[in-house]
């Protein structure tokens, strides 16, 4: 059977005859509520998307478009200058709207983990840990309610961004190019939940988890290279966010999002120009002396969530053998 109290102390009792389905739908619905419910978690879990869109509609915005319409007057030849305007602003949204999906995968699943953090402070844990529940099913509980929440937020930030673009005059994106971005939200949503939930295991306050979560939030939008373009950022730097998934995760939905917007915007021009300008505006990632494909960059990205899951497992086995 499943229970809820009040806002603050959601528990669950399950019936002993209850499938070990049943149970884990039980604790995933029951974490999902607890998210939910708290109206201060969901507005800071969406907070560093609320800063990118400040900052790319106050600042950075016009400056990456005036850059597009230098470029294309400089190597385009005879220009439209109205249309390149046009669709320098289009991309522009896209390219913005790629790293927003992105920072919400990390956010929002942070901040939904987060749920393990405050049943550990306030001993909810040890009871879910009493009852006919094995302690994996309530880990993967906890994984799976982030994965749930940062998938529909995901979804609901795509639908309101595609309407904008859409009233604004933009091209709507192809069936193709929708159903890679779902893809792709899936891919970054579930890797960061695992990776959220291995660093949970470390922390048992929920103000430092807040910390946490405040530090985070304000370094992905530079890890993802959203708030400085990947050419603007110093050589050392930009060496070290190749080895981070976000920018990859970054990578890879600038790709689905920006590829029908790139053809746009820089037809007529030297192939040369589109390659640079997606290598600095972190479009493509180079690795070495060749840019990354995207097989190589989803394989990374799986690659972090399963090592990441490989350790909660190791970890979760050392704190079960010293419970004991």
């Amino acid at each position: 059977m499943f229970r809820l109290g009040d806002a603050g102390n959601h528990i669950w009792k399950p019936d002993g005859k209850e499938s070990v389905m049943k149970k884990f739908m039980n604790l995933t619905r029951r974490n999902c509520l607890v998210f939910l419910r708290d109206r201060g978690a969901v507005f800071f879990s969406l907070l560093s998307m609320l800063i990118v869109l400040m900052l790319m509609g106050i600042f950075l915005g016009n400056m990456n478009e005036e850059n597009v319409v230098n470029l294309l007057k400089e190597y385009g030849g005879v220009r439209d200058v109205p249309k390149d305007e046009a669709h320098a602003r289009e991309l522009v949204q896209y390219w913005t709207l790629a790293g927003i999906l992105v920072v919400n995968a990390v956010t929002v699943t942070l901040t939904v983990v987060g749920s393990r953090v405050a049943d550990v402070s306030e001993g909810r844990l040890s009871s879910l840990y009493s009852a006919p529940v094995s302690r994996g099913l309530i880990a993967l509980s906890y994984v799976a309610s982030a994965v749930v929440i940062g998938i529909l937020m995901c979804i609901l930030t795509l639908g309101i961004a595609l309407c904008y673009i859409a009233a604004a005059g933009g091209t709507l994106l192809s069936p193709g190019a929708l159903g890679r971005i779902f893809l792709l939200i899936i891919l970054n949503v579930c890797v960061f939940a695992v990776i959220m939930y291995f660093f949970a295991l470390f922390v048992k306050s929920s103000s430092a988890w807040s910390g946490i979560a405040t530090v985070v939030g304000t370094l992905v939008g530079f890890v993802g290279a959203i708030y400085l373009p990947m050419g603007s950022l110093p050589t050392g730097v930009a060496s070290v966010l190749k080895y981070i998934p976000v920018l990859h995760g970054a990578s890879l939905m600038r790709r689905a999002c920006c590829g029908q917007a790139l053809k746009t915007t820089f037809a007529g021009t030297p192939k040369e120009l589109l390659t640079e300008y997606s290598e600095y505006m972190g479009i493509q990632v180079k690795m070495g002396e060749k840019a990354a494909d995207s097989f190589f960059q989803a394989l990374f990205l799986t690659a972090c969530g399963i090592i990441a899951f490989i350790l909660i497992v190791l970890v979760q086995k050392r704190k079960d053998i010293s419970d004991r």
